[in-house]
């Protein structure tokens, strides 16, 4: 049975006769309650724990402020009045009441985890967080696998950061993500880039020694390099061909097809060739070509165990990763 105590305000009676009564305590309803089961203030004292002139002055506090007796006193011991009959049948309805509330939070415990939304770009999720967490596939990933050692709870995925429990956001180096409210935001690690193409199309390449040799090809770009500072190397290689020989994707999965189709090089991050062994590193020696990347979930969104455990699960999987330090 809950034991919630809180402050109890009682007042006189009026002058008409009538009293005033404001129930703030639970424990005035056990008190009601004990006092007729056990037939006596000094059972119903024991059985509370309390002194029985507590037990006698919070009665008589109820009694005055309603301004009748609730219970006869007998050397035989107490009985509930009409009144206190009147009291006793709601007092037992509020605890029954208040067992289920108590069963229905216990219960909580075992609640089924709800399920859990994490936001990132489509490659990221595509190639990288859906493997990893679902276990599908097969290949080789950036992320150790053998750390998901418990049952995940339902997952979900979306670009949409404002509709995820957890993101992981990219940014330039030395940036912070621009998010709002009271957040966690955690750097667990940097992308590192570097131009790719298919095996069939490095295989007739000539003539390429150095990074800048690459503005001789034809290049295929994905649309949200532009707005990060540390692809600014592979940028000015696309803006110096001024559109010529320069194919957009809006994202990693839409540039695959032209790439392993062999229609030429693309920036992507240096693990690609592990989950597409078609693909291949250009062999120049390249700039510094990277990004941050952080996890993100908002302070209250931590507090369900389900998505805490899948956040630290995440920042250890990246942290961990030799993919993912800093070169």
């Amino acid at each position: 049975m809950l034991r919630y105590a809180v402050k109890c305000e009682y007042r006189g009676v009026s002058q008409e006769g009538m009293g005033q009564f404001r129930l703030h305590d639970w424990n005035d309803v056990r008190l009601i309650i004990a006092c007729a089961e056990h037939k006596s203030f000094a059972a119903a004292a024991a059985a509370m724990g309390v002194d029985q002139t507590t037990v006698s002055r919070r009665i008589g506090n109820m009694e005055a402020a309603i301004g009748r007796p609730l219970f006869t006193r007998r050397k035989s011991g107490a009985a509930p009045t009409p009144a206190g009959e009147a009291l006793l049948e709601r007092a037992r309805a509020m605890a029954a009441l208040a067992d289920d509330f108590e069963g229905a939070m216990q219960g909580l415990t075992s609640f089924q985890s709800p399920k859990v939304t994490v936001a990132a770009s489509e490659g990221l999720l595509t190639y990288t967080l859906i493997p990893a967490l679902m276990g599908q596939d097969k290949h080789e990933l950036p992320l150790d696998r053998s750390l998901v050692r418990n049952e995940l709870p339902k997952l979900a995925f979306t670009t949409a950061p404002a509709k995820a429990d957890i993101s992981v956001m990219a940014t330039s180096p030395g940036d912070l993500p621009k998010v709002g409210g009271s957040v966690h935001v955690r750097r667990v690690g940097t992308m590192n880039f570097v131009p790719v193409a298919s095996r069939g199309f490095l295989h007739e390449l000539r003539g390429v020694s150095s990074f800048d040799d690459l503005a001789q090809l034809p290049l295929l770009d994905i649309g949200i390099y532009r707005a990060i500072r540390g692809l600014d190397a592979w940028n000015g290689l696309v803006a110096s061909k001024q559109g010529e020989g320069v194919s957009v994707a809006a994202n990693t999965p839409k540039v695959q097809r032209p790439l392993l189709g062999g229609e030429g090089i693309s920036l992507l991050p240096d693990y690609s060739t592990l989950y597409e062994h078609q693909l291949e590193a250009v062999d120049v020696k390249t700039p510094s070509l990277a990004v941050s990347l952080w996890l993100v979930s908002h302070e209250d969104t931590l507090r369900e165990p389900s998505v805490r455990d899948l956040y630290d699960l995440l920042a250890g999987m990246f942290t961990t990763s030799a993919w993912y330090r800093e070169k």
